[in-house]
């Protein structure tokens, strides 16, 4: 008797590896064209400078606008907080009734002169009216003397 071990071919295994990236390719595709397609997705923010030179904002598109937090402007009644952001040029008061995150509020507490924050929302040329304030994590991270 002739023992011959056979070898499967792998002709019939290639256009469903082939089929199977395809049909992956195409739902990333997809996916990045949906995500790209939502409203504010890709929007940027703009300076305090940015912000005072254009003026008040129109329409319902929210804008965003980054700035160092002011440390003596911070305001807080209840749930509504007050308070001045800059860039070195300009200086914008923003107020929001929303949660601030907590870096916002531990970057105050360890007396940060700079707590950088990208507040959403419109801005009536006087006051920026904040829906969402993000806050940057402050670093933990600093050399011994």
């Amino acid at each position: 008797m002739d023992e011959r071990v056979s070898t499967p071919s792998r002709g019939g295994t290639k256009p469903k590896f082939l089929i199977g990236g395809a049909v992956i390719a195409v739902a990333l595709l997809g996916l990045v064209g949906w995500a790209m397609g939502r409203t504010g997705s890709t929007a940027y923010f703009l300076k305090t400078s940015e912000l005072a030179a254009r003026g008040p904002t129109t329409g319902a598109a929210p804008v965003k606008v980054n700035g160092n937090v002011l440390p003596e402007s911070v305001r807080r009644d209840g749930l509504v907080t007050e308070f001045t952001i800059t860039d070195g040029k300009a200086d914008i008061p923003v107020t929001t009734d929303q949660a601030l995150p907590d870096a916002f509020w531990s970057a105050m507490a360890e007396g940060s002169d700079e707590v950088e924050v990208i507040a959403t929302g419109s801005y009536d040329g006087r006051v920026f009216t904040a829906g969402e304030v993000l806050a940057k994590c402050p670093s933990k991270f600093k050399a011994k003397t």
